[in-house]
């Protein structure tokens, strides 16, 4: 599966490798594992250490998609439900 690097912030995260390369709480960053749940605020991430919740507004990530291309996003472009998030990529011509 390919994702376009542009479709990133409307695609489908949980399942994606995620690492936290930056946030407003030192303790989450340098988490690093799967993506698990997502809601509209908050990513949860299943690591070595265990299942983490992650404000999305506080850090900036590093994800890892399907092809092992990485791509950092800025937290605050994932603030929102899913499937919101996901409405907007059809509402938009790139």
């Amino acid at each position: 599966m390919s994702v376009p690097l542009h479709d990133i912030v409307v695609h489908e995260l949980v399942g994606l490798e995620a690492h936290v390369v930056q946030s407003t709480d030192p303790g989450h960053v340098c988490k690093t594992g799967v993506i698990r749940s997502e809601s509209r605020n908050m990513l949860g991430i299943e690591s070595s250490s265990g299942f983490v919740m992650i404000p999305k507004e506080a850090c900036i990530l590093e994800i890892t998609l399907p092809d092992r291309t990485k791509v950092r996003v800025d937290g605050n472009l994932l603030h929102g439900r899913p499937e919101d998030r996901m409405k907007k990529r059809v509402n938009r011509s790139w």
